[in-house]
């Protein structure tokens, strides 16, 4: 429990993206594919009928885990001022965040069927913008256009942390309000901010993607984030997060063996809800 609320307390992904529990390895949900429409019609006029159409999507449970073994004598003897146990089981939980950060952007089920499908993957073409013909520098308006991309509403945008000190940089030189922070309800977590919505700094985000002539860009993406109409979490099990397992005494060995594991994947549940400005080259 303790590891997990440490990832969580010093993350601003892991506290914004919401994950829903699912009992079966694949989660199954539909997606609006076209509206009916009614139409104009005089009077005794037949009416024409037309119904809504929906795309089902199903996304399989990815697993991700790791294990360590811990000398025995460590555990028992050089655990007077550091507890060695919690030392290595943290940093085997904060790797594996990392990890998980990396796959949440670049993951690609086509090339490798082990992982679970990122953003960049996720993104529809027609939900991706540009910052000029060979790239360019982060703009207020591009950034506005990005926002309103995503149809009825943006929670969160994702940036390296490169592209936010740009960001920060026009605040400042047009004199405006520099409170970039601002303090999420329910989580007591102080959280980058622009214009009043939350960033998510995420430096997994590839800085070498090419527009044009230019091949150091990099991406903004601006995310709904729920689990209604939403990009979100999935995971398999009692509930989000790694969880650590004692596998126990190894054979032949004075060590003890501990698994940190987490059956996760992601979902889109409207195209709509996700975009993407790229070719921006503050990286």
């Amino acid at each position: 429990r303790g590891i997990i609320e440490e990832i969580i307390d010093k993350d601003e992904m892991f506290a914004l993206v919401p994950f829903v529990g699912t009992t079966d390895k694949t989660y199954s949900y539909v997606r609006e594919k076209t509206a009916a429409e009614g139409e104009w019609f005089s009077a005794y006029e037949d009416l024409e009928e037309s119904a809504s159409e929906f795309d089902p999507v199903a996304v399989e449970l990815k697993r991700i885990a790791g294990q360590v073994d811990i000398d025995n004598f460590q555990i028992e003897v050089q655990s007077n001022f550091n507890d060695q146990l919690a030392i290595q089981l943290s940093q085997k939980a904060k790797g594996m965040g990392k990890q998980f950060r990396n796959a949440l952007v670049n993951g690609d089920s086509g090339v490798n069927a082990k992982e679970m499908d990122g953003l960049k993957k996720l993104t529809p073409a027609g939900q991706t913008l540009w910052a000029g013909t060979d790239g360019g520098s982060v703009a207020y308006g591009a950034l506005d256009e990005l926002i309103d991309a995503v149809k009825l509403g943006a929670d969160a945008l994702m940036m390296r942390q490169g592209t936010w000190r740009a960001i920060r940089a026009l605040n400042r030189s047009m004199g405006g309000n520099m409170a970039d922070h601002i303090m999420l309800e329910n989580f007591g977590l102080p959280v980058k901010s622009y214009d009043g919505m939350p960033v998510i700094i995420n430096d997994f985000l590839p800085a070498n993607e090419t527009r044009g002539t230019n091949s150091d860009t990099c991406s903004i993406y601006a995310l709904r984030l729920n689990e209604a109409d939403g990009f979100h979490g999935v995971y398999g099990g009692p509930a989000a997060g790694f969880r650590m397992e004692k596998v126990g005494l190894l054979q032949g060995k004075d060590v003890t063996r501990y698994r940190m594991k987490w059956y996760v994947t992601t979902a889109l549940k409207a195209t709509h809800a996700v975009a993407r400005l790229g070719g921006i080259t503050n990286i």
